[in-house]
C-alpha cells in the first residue's frame, strides 16, 4: 500500500499528534538519513534531537545571541537541512537561513512550533516560509495533541505522506479538569488553577526532585513514531475564534509587559512587532527572579516556567543567555 500520494495545490498539510512527529516527516521528505548531518540552533528543546535521530542523522549545532539570532554556521560540513526556529513566536530572520540554503544545497525548514496565528512583520503567516515546516497548535491551546506539517514547495516535493488516521478519542481527564478550574475562577475570581498548578509542582519535585517535568534519560534517542491526532483536538483546533486568541495573547504580552517593568528580569525582545501573536513573554533572570515574576503575574493566571531543556551535548557548556531563560507561559 502506498504511503505517499501526489499533491498539485499551492501547499499541503498534514496533521499529527506531536510536532516531533512532524518534524521526522519534514525530514524523510527532504530525504535526510543515515549519514547525514542536520543544521539546528543550540538553543532547542531534546525532542527535536530525537526526531534527527530517528531518520539516522546527526545533529550539528550553530548558536544564537541573548536577542536570539544566529551567531554563525559550521562551515566545514555539508548538511542536508537546515532547522530555524521562530522562538516565542517572534519571526526569524530567514534570510541569514536562506543564503546558507543556497550554498549548501541544504532543505529549509522552519521550526514553527511555538507560532502558531503568528505573522512576520510583511504580513507573512509564520510556517509559510520555508520549503517545509512544522507547527505545534497543542503548544498554543489547550488540546491533548495536535501539529502539523506544511509542505510550502510543491514543486520541490510534489508527493507527500498521507494523511493519517485521526484517533478518536475524547481530549481526556486533565483537559476537562481544567476547564472545570478554570470555570471555578472566572466565577468566585479566586486563584483555583494556580493553586493547583502549585500543588501539582510540589508532588514533583517531592517524586521526581524537579518541579516541571524533565524527559526521560534517552529522550533523545527515543525512535519517535508517527500518529494522527486526536479528532477531539482537531475540532476544538478548527472551533477557535482565532482572533480574539490573538487579541488574548498579544494583550497579556503588553500586561505582562508592564507589569515586569518593576522587576529584576530582562525581556528578550525590546517590543512585540505588528502581527505578531506570542507564544508567551521570555524574559532572563535567575530563579529569585523567577520567582518576583510568578509574585508579580499571579493575577494573570500564567505559568512561569524555565525554556529549553537543553539537549545534553549542549547543556554543560551552554552560554549564560541558554541557562537564564524563563518564559510567562500564556496557555
Amino acid at each position: 500500500m502506498s504511503t505517499t500520494t501526489n499533491i498539485s495545490n499551492a501547499s499541503c498539510t498534514r496533521f499529527y499528534s506531536f510536532a516531533r512527529q512532524a518534524l521526522v516527516e519534514a525530514l524523510k521528505l527532504a530525504n535526510v538519513g543515515a549519514g547525514d548531518y542536520v543544521l539546528i540552533p543550540s538553543l532547542i528543546c531534546r525532542d527535536v534531537i530525537a526526531s534527527i535521530h530517528t531518520v539516522g542523522a546527526t545533529p550539528i549545532f550553530y548558536e544564537v545571541d541573548a536577542k536570539l539570532h544566529t551567531v554563525r554556521f559550521p562551515s566545514d560540513i555539508g548538511v542536508k537541512a537546515i532547522i530555524y526556529v521562530n522562538y516565542f513566536g517572534f519571526a526569524q530572520d530567514v534570510e541569514i537561513f536562506e543564503r546558507e540554503s543556497l550554498r549548501t544545497g541544504a532543505v529549509l525548514i522552519e521550526d514553527n512550533a511555538h507560532g502558531y496565528l503568528s505573522f512576520d512583520v510583511e504580513g507573512k503567516i509564520l510556517g509559510s516560509r520555508a520549503p517545509l515546516s512544522i507547527t505545534s497548535m497543542r503548544k498554543t491551546l489547550r488540546v491533548s495533541d495536535g501539529a502539523e506539517l506544511r509542505i510550502n514547495d510543491v514543486k520541490q516535493f510534489p508527493v507527500a505522506p498521507l494523511q493519517l488516521p485521526f484517533v478518536q478519542r475524547s481530549l481526556g481527564f486533565r483537559f476537562r479538569a481544567q476547564q472545570i478550574l478554570i470555570a471555578i475562577e472566572n466565577l468566585l475570581h479566586l486563584p483555583v488553577l494556580q493553586f493547583s498548578r502549585t500543588v501539582v509542582r510540589l508532588l514533583r519535585r517531592i517524586v521526581t526532585g524537579s518541579s516541571l517535568p524533565v524527559s526521560k534519560d534517552n529522550s533523545e534517542n527515543e525512535n519517535i513514531v508517527s500518529t494522527g491526532p486526536r479528532d477531539s483536538s482537531m475540532r476544538k483546533i478548527n472551533a477557535l475564534d482565532t482572533e480574539r486568541e490573538i487579541e488574548r495573547r498579544r494583550n497579556l504580552y503588553l500586561k505582562v509587559e508592564t507589569l515586569l517593568l518593576s522587576s529584576s528580569a530582562t525581556p528578550v525582545f525590546e517590543s512585540i512587532p505588528e502581527n505578531c501573536t506570542p507564544y508567551g513573554f521570555p524574559f532572563f533572570g535567575d530563579e529569585s527572579v523567577a520567582r518576583q515574576v510568578r509574585q508579580l503575574t499571579r493575577s494573570l493566571g500564567v505559568e512561569v516556567i524555565q525554556w529549553p531543556e537543553l539537549p545534553t551535548s549542549v547543556v554543560f557548556n551552554a552560554p549564560t543567555h541558554y541557562t537564564t531563560l524563563w518564559l510567562v507561559n500564556f496557555l
